[in-house]
């Protein structure tokens, strides 16, 4: 069974959510190149927080790409840190018990 990971967190009090979303954006090549990446979508709510959803095809390789996010590595997640409010973010995984498509 896949897993899904959820990071929830706020953005840092300068940023907007347009400098969100392209950071974002910009971080989908680190995301795509983990092995076992099925997938990922970024949602907010109307009160300002944000999920980022990244489906993985087992929780070591969600592990493995939490381990391997280091921004001196990968220069494109270095906009991402530049929005997030670290102090704000949990992460959470989840193991798929049944989907459609």
């Amino acid at each position: 069974m896949s897993v899904i990971e959820i990071v929830r967190y706020r953005l840092k009090t300068e940023a907007t959510p347009d400098q969100a979303v392209a950071a974002w954006e910009k971080s989908q090549s680190f995301a795509k190149a983990q092995p076992g990446f099925i997938g990922r979508r970024i949602a907010t709510t109307i009160d300002g927080e944000w999920i980022d959803e990244v489906e993985w095809e087992s929780l070591e390789d969600a592990h493995a790409a939490a381990s391997a996010f280091n921004p001196e590595t990968y220069p494109e997640l270095m906009d991402l840190l530049a929005v997030l409010d670290q102090s704000s973010m949990s992460m959470t995984h989840y193991t798929v018990q049944g989907s459609t498509a």
